[in-house]
């Protein structure tokens, strides 16, 4: 239920970047050189974007009250079902915002802790022993219709988070489900909060796993924020 694992250098706080006009628009194309659903063939795979969490209705009206909304991060976003989800409430409110989908997509703590899970382990689909859930992820994209709006960084969350910092962007909704251990929490909530615009929220939900709860209820001490709830995530807004 989620361990406390303490890093080894402590988190380092990072200044507020200036936010880049404009930059969600261009944001696959700062990334990546060519467009990752270019050539590929989503017939080779099934429809799956099971996960948990993913198809709360708390996405649907944060997005519905989140006003600007040009881009919205998430990080760890496993086969993509709430991102998924997201795209379809942004599609209902006629809103054109960016979803950047941050992942390694080499699977958390749990996910290689039993090799009979069909749910993670298995899900992992390793080829030679790596993992290749990343074109379950760009397939269940394309099956959706999403791919316009949904962008792919196969990044770790710290790394994407300095990419973003030094190219001035910042979110309007910061989605983190990532890794579920105390510290790492923690370490992406320090990441991530100088990269959510005034009056934007962050979220998660797993509240209940010890090393989220432990790491949101020391990050919000520490800033005086009081945690809001929204049917199953958690919330953090920025004033």
């Amino acid at each position: 239920m989620g361990y406390s694992i303490k890093r080894l250098k402590p988190a380092k706080q990072h200044a507020k970047p200036d936010r880049v006009d404009g930059a969600e628009q261009s944001l696959s194309s700062l990334i990546h050189a060519v467009d990752p659903y270019e050539g590929f063939d989503a017939a080779a795979y099934p429809n799956d974007p099971s996960g948990w969490g993913s198809n709360s209705h708390a996405f649907e009206k944060l997005i519905s009250e989140s006003s600007p909304l040009n881009l919205i991060i998430e990080v760890g976003t496993w086969k993509g079902g709430s991102a998924i989800t997201m795209a379809s409430a942004l599609a209902e409110h006629d809103k054109s915002a960016t979803i950047l989908c941050i992942d390694t997509w080499l699977g958390a703590l749990e996910f290689w802790q039993n090799h009979q899970d069909p749910e993670r382990y298995q899900s992992l689909k390793l080829r030679n022993g790596y993992p290749s859930v990343y074109y379950q992820f760009l397939a269940n994209v394309c099956h959706a219709g999403h791919q316009r709006c949904i962008v792919p960084f196969p990044q770790t969350s710290a790394t994407a988070a300095l990419f973003l910092r030094t190219h001035g962007i910042q979110g309007d909704l910061i989605y983190v489900d990532g890794s579920h251990e105390e510290e790492d929490v923690y370490q992406d909530l320090l990441d991530y909060w100088p990269l959510l615009r005034t009056g934007g929220t962050i979220f998660g939900d797993d509240y209940t796993w010890d090393g989220v709860r432990l790491a949101v209820n020391r990050f919000a001490g520490e800033r005086r924020i009081n945690v809001a709830f929204e049917a199953d995530k958690w919330l953090l807004i920025k004033t």
